[in-house]
């Protein structure tokens, strides 16, 4: 979990000015949760929120003539990498990119954008033609009040092109997030520092990166070791120059290597397209 500093901005000043949205009034006072108490908000999710480090967040109702009702929520992070973990957590493949913050994306109902340390999400309570054509303004609203973005974690750069606006990528930093995505093991035996897992169309796919090439290698024997003592994997081999493979026991394969200081991992399901098989996967990785 990341330690995250005391909040330190004043995330009052990115709401938009009183009348600045047409159509859309804020209804009441903005609400504001620091630390634990974002468990007071959020019942049962602010566990992931505080692996990323969560410093603050400020959430704030905007409503219209017709009654028609918009949440915002601006997070802020430890840092940018956190902003762009949640952005990557809370997103899915099956948006549309929005033109706002930095990788911006329109859901049925929701919007999600980073931007340096901060997440904002804006929610419609309903799928109205209405609530829908507010979600950008409101967007577009703050982003213009915040201050410029930051760039995202460079492990993410190790993501295959033709992989990215398919299936689902998240940015890693810990053990919930990871399970989140897909439970490799029940207890964390990863211990990766910073990581991400890519779900496509019949496979899976995990880089953790450690801080140097030993520690990933003693982390990479401890989970060989894992799999192969546990009812999850069979036909776990022996280490041959820092690669194992594995069955799964409800059904593919998996294999993972060790890359220097990064371990990567694919999981190919039996309905994988011809040709994705768990070398092939760990081959665009390198």
């Amino acid at each position: 979990m990341k330690a995250a500093p005391p909040a330190g901005l004043d995330l009052v000043r990115f709401l938009p000015e009183a009348g600045g949205l047409k159509g859309w009034n804020a209804a009441g006072a903005p609400q504001a949760y620091k630390g634990e108490d974002l468990f007071l908000y959020i019942d049962g999710g602010a566990e992931i929120y505080h692996e990323y480090g969560f410093r603050q967040v400020l959430a704030q109702e905007f409503r219209s003539p017709s009654g028609k009702t918009l949440s915002l929520e601006i997070y802020e992070m430890a840092d940018a990498a956190a902003a762009y973990g949640m952005f990557t957590f809370k997103s899915s493949a099956q948006g549309s990119p929005a033109a706002v913050g930095q990788d911006g994306r329109l859901e049925d109902y929701y919007l999600n954008f980073w931007k340096g340390p901060c997440l904002v999400t804006i929610t419609a309570f309903d799928e109205s033609a209405e609530c829908r054509a507010g979600l950008l303004p409101l967007a577009r609203a703050v982003d213009a009040r915040m201050p410029p973005g930051g760039v995202r974690p460079s492990i993410m750069e190790a993501v295959p092109g033709e992989w990215r606006g398919k299936g689902r990528v998240v940015y890693l930093e810990g053990f919930i997030g990871l399970n989140n995505v897909r439970i490799l093991f029940p207890s964390d035996i990863f211990l990766f520092r910073e990581g991400w897992a890519a779900e496509q169309a019949g496979f899976m796919a995990f880089l953790f990166s450690y801080q140097d090439a030993a520690e990933a290698g003693r982390r990479f024997e401890a989970i060989r070791k894992a799999f192969g003592s546990g009812p999850l994997y069979k036909n776990v081999s022996a280490i041959r120059g820092g690669a194992f493979d594995a069955v799964v026991a409800k059904g593919g394969r998996l294999a993972a290597r060790l890359q220097g200081e990064r371990i990567a991992i694919a999981l190919v399901r039996a309905d994988a397209p011809a040709g994705a098989t768990p070398a092939a996967i760990l081959a665009k990785l390198k």
